[in-house]
């Protein structure tokens, strides 16, 4: 699958999907107080200092995550060769960025991090974008 179309719309829809629970402990109510059960840490929910913090910590999540989506949806309409590779580079190092930090808790063996199929699904779009920043080929209208 060398398509930059088909890789950029794999990444799209894994995106979008993953950004749901981010989305719905925003809205509040029971996801984010699984979101808080999860995090450990005692006496979490009764602070509100620190939920105020946690608020502000998704909203900004939740700005990055949209970023990530229109800068995926902006790569779709690039139509040149040389562009289209950097822009999926780019991408790939964002997206690498985003996912690294709960590999890296995984591999230290704490708990801070998303179910072990979540981060799986999470290197689909890694190692498809850089696979066709470097080996990507225009789709030709035969």
């Amino acid at each position: 699958m060398k398509n930059f179309r088909n890789i950029l719309i794999l990444t799209l829809v894994l995106d979008l999907l993953q950004s749901i629970p981010l989305f719905m402990a925003m809205s509040g109510g029971e996801m984010k107080e699984m979101m808080i059960a999860d995090m450990g840490v005692e006496g979490l929910a009764e602070n509100t200092g620190a939920i105020a913090i946690l608020d502000t910590m998704l909203f900004v999540f939740a700005f990055i995550m949209v970023g990530y989506l229109a800068s995926t949806i902006y790569a779709l309409t690039l139509k040149e060769l040389s562009s289209l590779k950097t822009a999926t580079f780019i991408l790939g190092i964002l997206h690498l960025a985003w996912t690294l930090p709960d590999f890296i808790s995984l591999s230290t063996g704490s708990n801070a991090h998303p179910p072990i199929p979540l981060m799986i699904v999470s290197l689909l779009p890694i190692i498809g974008l850089f696979y066709v920043s470097k080996n990507g080929q225009l789709k030709t209208s035969a």
